[in-house]
């Protein structure tokens, strides 16, 4: 099947499912009011994952229709990359955000503070950045921020422009636990990373505690 029409995916859904619907929610509320509670769970649970199918449906759409992971997001109230990581197996050769819109990838770092020493060419930590900076939300912080809340450690996350030294693409062993690549909502937002990185710069240029014949770069 294509989704050439606008809408395909979800006008399929209605008209295979439809019908079913409306009789598990006349069900449910008829099960309910004879307070038959195991007829009305049941229809329930049928209606809910019809309404995941539902949301399915409208999501492959809206990406066959051209939305991006920017627009889709915004819809759904997700980080461009939450929505590419919940959603990309539901749309064909799909790529990411970074891909989407090379001009507000980053490169971010993470590393435990009791095990790795941040380095100021690691970038800038994501906690020096506005609390409202939409790199708080990216799904990997937010994942290992959690994890390490709840395994009581204390982790560093950094945060810098693809290129900016070498070893962007690889992570050197006891460097870090991970390095990975996401993306920024707004160019405005590039525009703090980038007077947080110069300030950052400058109040610790590894240059000044190095020989003369040693460049800065991963350990």
């Amino acid at each position: 099947m294509t989704a050439a029409r606008t809408g395909a995916y979800t006008g399929v859904f209605r008209d295979q499912h439809g019908t079913s619907l409306a009789g598990d929610l006349a069900a449910a509320a008829s099960a309910a009011a004879a307070a038959d509670w195991e007829h009305a769970t049941t229809r329930a649970v049928r209606l809910q994952a019809a309404a995941l199918h539902l949301h399915h449906s409208v999501v492959r759409d809206a990406l066959a229709g051209g939305l991006d992971w920017w627009r889709l997001g915004g819809l759904l109230a997700m980080h461009p990359q939450a929505a590419f990581e919940e959603y990309a197996n539901l749309a064909d050769d799909t790529i990411t955000p970074a891909r989407q819109r090379p001009a507000l990838a980053v490169v971010c770092t993470a590393g435990l503070a009791a095990l790795h020493d941040m380095q100021p060419w690691y970038g800038i930590e994501i906690n020096d950045l506005d609390a409202g900076h939409s790199l708080n939300a990216d799904p990997t912080t937010v994942r290992l921020r959690e994890a390490a809340r709840l395994l009581g450690e204390d982790i560093w996350i950094s945060v810098k422009l693809p290129g900016e030294s070498e070893g962007d693409d690889d992570l050197p062993d006891g460097v870090a636990i991970r390095r990975w690549t996401t993306v920024v909502l707004y160019p405005d937002e590039l525009g703090w990373l980038r007077e947080a990185l110069t300030l950052n710069a400058a109040d610790g240029n590894p240059d000044d505690d190095e020989d003369e014949d040693e460049e800065p770069g991963w350990p």
